[in-house]
């Protein structure tokens, strides 16, 4: 004769009735009894609500016997706790919570045109809530042309090309990030160690530089540079390179350094792609993104 709790599956036949027991005990009976007791529930609470007897449950806990899978299903509900849960799965999908399984429920209620009226219900709210994720990524990044310029950190600098191919760099928004026009690119070691060599700087357009400050400028056989302005001339602060005095060379300038990018400044690619997302959809519907909400 078969062991009672094991007739259906294969190789077990010739299992002791202690083996059989402690089995019964690992897989079920001590589960139940952690999750009944979790759920602050006797043995004889639980057996009502299955409408089962109390040693029924008795029985389980031990490893007498086992749960039939209609038991088991109503168990799940009784103590709300998920299959995955209760067997130990683990990388299984969420766990639902017992609003979700309610919800479940009253789908399962409802009729044919209740169920398509609900799932356009949900589209609808979806496609809304990623409208809201497209507006706050667009909200929180800005993208900046970098024109392919580089701006040289050394003695000789380059020309600039007159048809430049150009890509937008996108960054977390900040103010320098909003004031900026132009994405350079550093190119030598004359202004270390604040500026190094492939570094990439914010520039905003202005002939007005203070002095002092960092600045672009273009210097008529020389090409771009980077330099920090003094009175007279443009000052480099690796003191292994000479200065720029301006009047002899006729420096143009081009505009102001904001600051240089940093890692942190860039966002993940998911983000960059969301932000992209939005700057499509803001072209096609722009009234989404002047609308107090979605």
């Amino acid at each position: 004769m078969k062991a009672k709790g094991y007739s259906t599956i294969a190789g077990l036949e010739t299992a002791t009735s202690d083996e059989i027991k402690n089995r019964n005990v690992e897989h079920y009976g001590s589960k139940i009894k952690k999750f009944r007791k979790k759920a602050g529930m006797s043995a004889e609470q639980l057996a009502d609500e299955l409408h089962i007897s109390k040693s029924s449950v008795r029985n389980w806990e031990c490893g007498l016997t086992r749960p039939d899978p209609e038991f088991l299903y109503r168990m799940f509900s009784i103590l709300d706790v998920e299959p995955n849960e209760f067997f130990g799965f683990k990388g299984i999908g969420s766990l639902l919570t017992t609003a979700e399984k309610n919800l479940i429920d009253d789908y399962r209620r409802l009729d044919r045109r209740g169920k398509e009226d609900l799932s356009s219900i949900a589209e609808s709210m979806a496609g809304k809530r990623h409208i809201r994720l497209l507006r706050d990524k667009y909200n929180l990044q800005n993208c900046i042309p970098f024109n392919d310029r580089s701006v040289a950190a050394g003695s000789i600098g380059e020309d600039w090309p007159d048809h430049p191919d150009t890509v937008d760099i996108i960054l977390f928004d900040s103010r320098e990030v909003s004031l900026a026009d132009e994405i350079f690119m550093v190119s030598g070691d004359s202004m270390n160690p604040q500026f190094f060599d492939g570094d990439r700087v914010l520039v905003q357009y202005t002939e007005e530089i203070r002095v002092g400050d960092i600045g672009i400028f273009y210097v008529p056989g020389v090409g771009g540079v980077i330099k920090q302005k003094m009175n007279d001339r443009l000052h480099s602060l690796n003191p292994d390179y000479d200065d720029i005095v301006v009047q002899e060379e006729g420096a143009k300038a081009i505009g102001r350094v904001l600051c240089k990018i940093e890692p942190g400044m860039i966002p993940s690619i998911e983000d960059q792609n969301l932000f992209l997302e939005a700057m499509e959809l803001k072209k096609e519907q722009p009234e989404i993104f002047n609308e107090a909400e979605v």
